[in-house]
């Protein structure tokens, strides 16, 4: 198995070719869809919830086999049909992103491979959990989940906003970034931890009252 290099990458409003209609192609759509990508279906069938979105108008579909022609302006691309054959086809036409569902080995790859790790997601905070075992990245992802929980969502929501005002009042660069390592530090995440959003919020506050800065009414 190659050694993966993490990564994030933003979908929204990229083209993300899906080839393959069945139940794993679903799944894979949904999700592509849930990060804002911009869907095309590849697939002579598909299950009734394709169809659904289809008519719904959240993807495109053509109902035909695939050919190269289908991928060459995609931005990422899902081989997920039933054949390996096609399927290793697919990672050997794509040009960039390049998802196999079942990859044979010792396929070219022209393209990126990359795969879906676990993903746990609470407002701000995405945590994804990549192992050799899937379902050994699920367990440890559903462990994170009550590890970082309301609360931790709570505070990287607030820090976001002030963030932005800490970068439109303080416009030297040394003072900034000294007072992004203190409203988030190690300290704080602990004491987040015992003690909850609310009074972290409050000792964030005298942390940025010492530097000068006045908090306006927040709705936090």
């Amino acid at each position: 198995m190659p050694k993966w290099f993490p990564i994030l990458i933003n979908i929204e409003g990229k083209k993300c070719v899906v080839i393959g209609g069945g139940s794993v192609a679903e799944r894979k759509i949904k999700k592509l869809l849930e990060y804002g990508g911009c869907v095309t279906v590849i697939s002579p069938e598909i299950t009734a919830n394709i169809k659904k979105l289809f008519e719904k108008g959240k993807i495109d579909y053509l109902n035909k086999e695939y050919s190269p022609e289908d991928i060459k302006d995609a931005y990422l691309v899902v081989a997920a049909t039933s054949d390996k054959d096609v399927n290793a086809q697919i990672v050997q036409d794509a040009r960039f992103l390049v998802n196999c569902v079942n990859m044979n080995a010792g396929v070219d790859i022209n393209g990126i491979e990359y795969i879906v790790p676990a993903i746990f997601e609470k407002e701000k905070l995405t945590i994804s959990v990549s192992t050799e075992f899937p379902a050994l990245s699920k367990i440890i992802r559903d462990e994170m989940k009550e590890f970082y929980g309301k609360e931790f969502a709570l505070y990287l929501k607030y820090l976001k906003k002030l963030r932005r005002e800490i970068k439109e009042k303080i416009k030297e660069d040394k003072q900034r970034q000294e007072i992004f390592k203190k409203i988030a530090s190690k300290e704080i995440v602990v004491f987040l931890r015992q003690n909850g959003f609310k009074k972290t919020k409050e000792k964030i506050e005298k942390i940025i009252t010492k530097f000068g800065l006045r908090i306006m009414n927040d709705g936090f």
